[in-house]
């Protein structure tokens, strides 16, 4: 499907964002159904004048073969005329006819799609609360191809900066833990000063660990309170784009490995494929990210290779990696850091309905979930409820029936499932990790490492002696050089043996 031509004599009202008519109508398709929004029909379904298409508030896509997407839009200022649309009625019949005969003799396996645009985004409306975030249904998701673009919104002013020329929230499909289509959202900020070496993209993968659409980076972004802006803002100030997806999904999926990895190489696709990037498929992509966002990097490194292999990822750097999500429980039980293994828990019983908590659960356990759900690491940072200071030095034998919950067969079935290093990275990489890490067995780093580097992963790896989990944090500075050396050109060290 060709991009729709502008009119100079269609104007784009005040707050309002839409695709200008064609100059041609001659294959164009109307439909007056009001919820025709990402509709595929075929060429000569037709209805209404000109003034009922402008009363019906759709645009129209130029059709490709017998198909044409109808997209809902802003009003017009000024409704097409009846010249404008030009398609006689002999026409259209004899369009419908062709349609008809070649819709019984051609199958697509894809659909085309068209993205839905809306609003400015408001600060002010939770993203719990946001309609922006209700996916479209399953049967139209499992229409589009992973990445494709479904509605997208411009932030406003107040939720830029210096660096910023402009950024948008973008919802894409995405494949979850199961395979199953889902939606997913992420935010795209534009440098204002791009750089002048070619247009390169930074998928930054936020730290986020979340239980709730309030503490994703989206929302975060769009008040000004996500804590570790301070790590991406530097990539836009050095003229790259930036990427930062909501990588645990909608229903807020904290540490599960394959919805994370998906949801971000998906909206990297998804960026590089929307209208008003200026991407595309060739260029040139940087990911990083710390603890639950280095979680989402390797991820998505491991998985780029066969489920996204047309992307042209440059560079991966990822530090704080839990690596085996039960050994960071084992770890964290009983300590500071205790909130982590509920709250992987939680998140992991979303991604597997499997997981029946009234049988795991004891009557504290239960309610331990249900306030889990609404928190996040952080949250006090951030505005929202905070996991870490509620649960500190909890046991997880106070709300489970089983003390050996974690070394439960069907426990250990997920944990290897969520466990990195059964895949290798293509692009090279850069760890980080701090021997005295908190939360993150040091063990499991090194046995990470020694996999990649069996596996051939031209790879740097950086053991931090002393280093605890928040102070290593500040790596991530080193981690914004090595990317950017690779999109330099220059040739990635290794510390491999």
């Amino acid at each position: 499907m060709r991009k729709l031509q502008s009119n100079p004599h269609h104007r784009e009202k005040p707050g309002g964002v839409w695709e200008s008519w064609p100059r041609n109508f001659g294959r164009t398709c109307h439909l007056r159904a009001p919820e025709a929004r990402g509709l595929v029909v075929p060429l000569g379904k037709t209805g209404g004048s000109a003034q009922d298409v402008h009363r019906s508030n759709l645009t129209y896509a130029p059709c490709r073969f017998v198909f044409c997407v109808v997209q809902r839009a802003p009003t017009l200022e000024h409704p097409p005329t009846h010249k404008e649309i030009g398609m006689s009625f002999t026409t259209r019949r004899l369009a419908a006819l062709a349609g008809a005969t070649l819709l019984a003799a051609l199958s697509f396996s894809s659909s085309v799609q068209a993205q839905q645009v809306l609003p400015t985004a408001d600060p002010k409306v939770a993203p719990s609360a946001d309609n922006f975030y209700t996916p479209p249904a399953d049967s139209f998701l499992a229409s589009v191809q992973p990445g494709s673009v479904i509605r997208y919104r411009p932030l406003p002013a107040s939720a830029l900066w210096t660096d910023v020329k402009e950024g948008w929230q973008i919802m894409y499909r995405s494949t979850g833990q199961k395979g199953q289509p889902v939606a997913m959202v992420t935010t795209f900020l534009v440098p204002k000063t791009a750089s002048t070496t070619g247009k390169k993209l930074v998928s930054y993968q936020s730290f986020y660990d979340s239980l709730t659409l309030n503490c994703s980076p989206s929302g975060l972004t769009l008040t000004g309170k996500l804590f570790d802006k301070t790590f991406y803002k530097e990539a836009l100030a050095k003229g790259y784009h930036v990427n930062l997806s909501d990588y645990e999904g909608l229903q807020s999926q904290w540490i599960a490995a394959l919805n994370t990895g998906h949801g971000v190489l998906d909206s990297i696709r998804a960026v590089q494929g929307f209208s008003k990037s200026g991407l595309s498929a060739s260029t040139p992509v940087g990911l990083f990210g710390y603890s639950g966002g280095g979680f989402a990097t390797m991820w998505a490194a491991e998985l780029a290779p066969t489920y996204a292999p047309e992307l042209n990822i440059v560079g991966v750097a990822g530090g704080g990696l839990p690596v085996n999500p039960v050994n960071v429980a084992k770890k964290v039980d009983g300590t500071l850091f205790a909130g982590a293994y509920f709250g992987a828990v939680v998140g992991l019983s979303r991604a597997y309905p499997e997981i029946d908590v009234d049988k795991y659960a004891t009557d504290a356990g239960k309610a331990m979930v249900a306030d889990v759900g609404t928190r996040c690491l952080g949250g006090t940072a951030s505005g929202q409820p905070e996991l870490l200071v509620k649960y500190a030095y909890k046991k997880g034998a106070s709300y489970l029936k089983d003390p050996n919950f974690l070394d439960l067969p069907e426990m250990q079935a997920i944990n290897a499932e969520n466990t990195m290093g059964k895949r290798t990275p293509k692009a090279p990489v850069f760890i980080w990790q701090g021997t005295a890490d908190q939360l993150m067995p040091i063990a499991d780093a090194d046995t990470l490492v020694s996999k990649y580097c069996a596996n051939g992963v031209k790879l740097q790896y950086k053991r931090i002696t002393g280093g605890d989990h928040v102070l290593s944090a500040l790596q991530l500075g080193n981690a914004l050089d090595y990317l950017v050396d690779r999109f330099n050109g220059k040739a990635p060290t290794t510390t491999c043996k």
